[in-house]
């Protein structure tokens, strides 16, 4: 199953303090509730891997300014943060483009088998919707390079024209080898930690008014940096280290 996501076509980025966040949590109270996907897992964490070229090509991308970036996105929940999380078989390959405030994405779901060819460097199946997906790529061939596993908590309007995510713990580690319903998710072969929050705030059309406001706010705190950036700074500086 093949999706675009033109809907949310806006994408501001921050990263607050503490303080700075939980004012702003507060504030979007009138207008957001709280996601939870999975009432039996009600935290959620997310694991995303990134694949490049071997020349770069998607890197090179976000440094001119027209970012693109493909990745396995993975979801993963626990019933107590005591507990290890575990993946909840939902996974997708996605496209994404941004160019200055604007995005655009594609996705496709996976199965596990056709998640573990993209982890092992293969293909998934000829006529699949992710080898549709990946024809349409602007370079290739690509393979996973790093992953990005992070706590998320999400917020959105009722309407779902306004979709706000805070990302918590991220760590950047080597990808893992396979994607299967149940195990544990949490990355074992560590790069780096990364201890700021991320506070990303997506939404369609129009800027809502009450909006604007918060983010007047939110400008000493605005960064134009991405997970996939970070996370292949501290892959090339491992791969460097050992050489």
């Amino acid at each position: 199953m093949s999706s675009s996501a033109p809907e949310l076509d806006h994408e501001r980025k921050f990263q607050p303090s503490r303080e700075a966040l939980e004012a702003f949590l507060k504030d979007i109270r009138s207008w957001t509730t709280p996601c939870v996907y999975d009432s039996g897992l009600p935290f959620a964490f997310t694991r995303t891997t990134y694949f490049d070229t071997d020349g770069l090509d998607f890197l090179d991308s976000c440094r001119a300014g027209h970012a693109q970036r493909l990745r396995l996105r993975e979801y993963a929940g626990t019933a107590d943060l005591a507990l290890p999380p575990v993946l909840s078989g939902a996974r997708f390959l996605e496209l994404k483009k941004n160019t200055g405030a604007r995005r655009s994405k594609v996705r496709v779901s996976l199965s596990a088998d056709e998640a573990a060819a993209l982890l092992s460097g293969g293909l998934p199946p000829e006529g699949s919707a992710a080898a549709q997906l990946l024809r349409q790529l602007p370079h290739a061939p690509v393979r996973p390079w790093v992953t990005a596993w992070y706590r998320r908590g999400t917020h959105r309007t009722h309407d779902a024209g306004v979709r706000i995510t805070v990302d918590e713990d991220l760590v950047f580690a080597l990808p893992p080898e396979r994607s299967s319903l149940g195990e544990p998710a949490t990355p074992s072969r560590l790069l780096e930690r990364a201890p700021a929050i991320l506070l990303e705030v997506k939404w369609r059309g129009s800027t809502p008014s009450w909006l604007e406001g918060l983010f007047w706010r939110l400008e000493p705190f605005e960064t134009r940096g991405s997970k996939f950036e970070q996370g292949m700074r501290a892959r090339l500086a491992s791969t460097s280290s050992t050489q």
